[in-house]
C-alpha cells in the first residue's frame, strides 16, 4: 500500500541511509508490506527544473510503488530531472538506477561514510 507519512519514511530511510538529514517542504512516498515499510523515498529541493531524491528498498520493489516514484516528480512536479546520490558501494540501488534509465552524472572521489566513492545519478523525465 502506498503511503504519504514523511515521519515513517525518514525513519526507513534513515536506518539504511547514513547522515540523511530532514529538509523542510520534503515530500514522502513509501511502500508498505503489511506493517512494515519495504521502500520509500523522500523528494526535495524542488526547483522547477529538479529535483532531489534519496531512495531505499528492501525486495521485493511494487510496481505501484515504482510507478508513484516516477510520476510524482516527472507528471506532479513538472521537473525534466531527478537527481540523487548513492554509495558507489551499493551495488543494488546503482543496478537499479541503470534499469530506470538514470546516468551517472558525477562522482566525489572518496566522499562516502564508507571511504568509497559517492555517485550522483540523474535521470531525465521518463514519461515524456
Amino acid at each position: 500500500m502506498l503511503i504519504y507519512d514523511v515521519d515513517a519514511v525518514y525513519a526507513f530511510l534513515k536506518e539504511r541511509i547514513l547522515g540523511l538529514m530532514r529538509t523542510e517542504g520534503a515530500v514522502a512516498l513509501g511502500w508498505q508490506r503489511g506493517a512494515a515499510l519495504s521502500a520509500g523515498v523522500v523528494f526535495e529541493n524542488h526547483n522547477g527544473r529538479t529535483v532531489w531524491a534519496h531512495v531505499a528498498v528492501d525486495k521485493p520493489l511494487s510496481r505501484e510503488f515504482l510507478r508513484a516514484f516516477l510520476a510524482y516528480p516527472f507528471r506532479v512536479c513538472g521537473v525534466d530531472s531527478v537527481r540523487g546520490y548513492v554509495l558507489a558501494s551499493n551495488t543494488k540501488l546503482r543496478a537499479l538506477a541503470r534499469r530506470l534509465g538514470a546516468v551517472e552524472e558525477a562522482r566525489l572521489l572518496g566522499a562516502g561514510p564508507d571511504g568509497g566513492d559517492v555517485v550522483i545519478w540523474s535521470l531525465t523525465n521518463v514519461l515524456a
